[in-house]
């Protein structure tokens, strides 16, 4: 498995955060998906061998929020 962290502005209701969750828990491949209001950031773990990291970074720059890569493939 491999993992990569989002720093997330605007996210400010638990509904967009579970919607988020929710999007990427449906690609294949995506093993967790989960919103960290304390620090901002969304963490994606994901097998490398269904899903490349680049499908995954595109997605969540498609769900409308300001992001920024703090861990993971950049």
């Amino acid at each position: 498995m491999a993992e990569i962290r989002f720093l997330v502005e605007g996210i400010v209701c638990t509904g967009c955060a579970m919607d988020m969750e929710n999007i990427m828990l449906a690609l294949d491949g995506v093993e967790e998906a989960a919103v960290n209001f304390k620090d901002g950031t969304f963490l994606i773990v994901y097998d490398p061998a269904e899903i490349e990291a680049k499908t995954i970074i595109s997605k969540v720059k498609n769900l409308g929020f300001k992001t920024k890569i703090i861990l993971g493939e950049n």
